[in-house]
């Protein structure tokens, strides 16, 4: 995994802030008291935590919330494209069909009836979830609108919708204007 500037840059603010506030907590500073009258006293009263102290431990906790906030919601997440990469090296690297899908210039397999049936079986292990769900459907169903799709697969409208566009946007799906709704089908223009 590579590891971007902004999550190098929350890693290090992460270790010097836990470093900032071990040190003032076990080693908080020594106060000198002196004493003048007759006769000048000195008197040590350690462990005293002074405004500067208190400033440096404020400091150093925003900075460790801050940085343990981003690495944990944002600086290890795994890049959509190296997700796919794993899955398919992990799933069955083998597949042909698989890994054409995997490709920018991925070509989908035909849904008519001369489509072989491990051509299906291999886009629909790559899918996951509400895309799979979709995709089968599609597969079962054949041609219907946004709506009827909807109701049969039990996705939200909206949710239907964006799924919708990221598989047509891969060239999975074609969608098309008729009427008052949106049609959509498998795209079958590409072959194996």
């Amino acid at each position: 995994m590579k590891i971007e500037g902004k999550t190098a840059l929350a890693m290090a603010l992460f270790v010097v802030a836990v470093f900032m506030l071990a040190s003032k907590f076990m080693l908080p500073t020594t106060v000198q008291v002196i004493i003048e009258g007759q006769s000048t006293y000195v008197k040590e009263i350690p462990n005293v935590y002074t405004t500067l102290d208190c400033v440096t431990i404020a400091i150093a906790s925003f900075l460790l919330g801050a940085s343990a906030f981003y690495l944990l919601l944002v600086g290890f997440r795994i890049p959509e494209s190296e997700r796919m990469e794993e899955e398919t090296k992990t799933g069955e690297a083998g597949s042909k069909s698989a890994l054409q899908v995997q490709n920018a210039d991925a070509q989908v397999p035909e849904t008519s009836e001369t489509a072989p049936e491990a051509d299906r079986a291999g886009l629909l292990k790559i899918l996951k979830g509400n895309e799979k769900r979709v995709i089968e459907a599609l597969m079962e169903y054949g041609e219907m609108n946004q709506a009827d799709l909807s109701a049969r697969t039990g996705i939200p409208k909206s949710t239907l919708s964006r799924i919708l566009r990221d598989l047509e946007d891969r060239g999975l799906v074609f969608r098309y204007d008729y009427g008052m709704s949106k049609m959509v089908k498998l795209d079958s223009k590409k072959s194996v």
